[in-house]
């Protein structure tokens, strides 16, 4: 999948946006923490493209942000209880609005997220902690909402709030934002 998004201008367009977004934040942090935001600016630019085109969100880059997360949760708490109840915060993040999916899937006949978006609020909860994952999706929420108003500018229409929204487009750039600007949450 990521093979489809390229390294084409809006995969780099959105890279050196989102770059710009954290630059500020990165000054005085240290060297590893200035590679992992670089590394994640691409990781979130390859979601958001890739989802923005075929709204699915491509594993490897979900998984490598979750790794990146890891990694400086392993460099930061150092303890084993410690990381391990880091990560039983992510899954349990991510199995909360699982749950409210199905819930709320059942009880109106249509599912508002998809697994891939589970899949990102996991691996953003390996990096930004379980509280960083709830200004996450706030915004996220007003930048798809932005999103869809001006789609539907362009299109000469009224915003239609049960469109489908490559919600990752706006997940993936949320995360690094969060922990570049508010951090690991801990």
């Amino acid at each position: 999948m990521i093979r489809r998004a390229g390294f084409g201008p809006a995969f780099l367009l959105v890279s050196i946006v989102l770059g710009a977004m954290v630059a500020p934040a990165m000054f005085g942090r240290s060297l590893h923490e200035i590679l992992a935001a670089a590394a994640l600016c691409l990781l979130a630019a390859a979601i958001a493209i890739e989802d923005l085109r075929s709204m699915l969100i491509p594993d490897i880059p979900l998984l490598a942000i979750g790794l990146v997360g890891l990694g400086l949760a392993i460099h930061d708490i150092g303890e084993a209880a410690g990381i391990a109840l880091w990560i039983v915060g992510a899954i349990g993040v991510a199995g909360a609005l699982l749950a409210f999916s199905v819930v709320y899937g059942h009880l109106r006949g249509r599912f508002v997220l998809g697994f891939g978006d589970v899949k990102l609020v996991a691996a953003s909860g390996l990096l930004i902690g379980p509280w960083g994952v709830g200004m996450q999706i706030f915004i996220a929420s007003i930048s798809a909402m932005i999103f869809v108003i001006i789609r539907a500018i362009r299109r000469g229409r009224k915003p239609r709030w049960s469109a489908r929204v490559p919600f990752g487009t706006f997940l993936a750039p949320a995360a690094v934002v969060v922990w570049a600007w508010f951090g690991r949450g801990m």
